[in-house]
């Protein structure tokens, strides 16, 4: 096995054996307007999760933006856009 392998692998490892239990819970959706990109994510005692999305029109990250709230209402909704545009 070659030393990249085996280091992926420890890692891998060290994250799947970690003790999630004293992790705070935190559920967010966050939307970066400037990059149109958008991230589901939630940690918390039993693990985490973590999907992101990105591309596509403003109008498509809003789209996806409402169904995310809508499937997930106890998440924080955190929206940034570093972009000078005028909306």
């Amino acid at each position: 096995m070659t030393n990249t392998r085996l280091h992926r692998e420890l890692l891998k490892q060290q994250l799947m054996n970690y003790d999630y239990s004293d992790t705070p819970v935190n559920k967010m959706i966050l939307v970066e307007l400037d990059y149109s990109q958008i991230t589901t994510q939630s940690e918390g005692p039993d693990g985490f999760t973590h999907a992101k999305s990105s591309g596509g029109t403003t109008e498509k990250l809003i789209e996806t933006m409402n169904r995310e709230v809508s499937r997930h209402p106890e998440y924080d909704l955190i929206i940034v856009d570093k972009s000078n545009e005028v909306w």
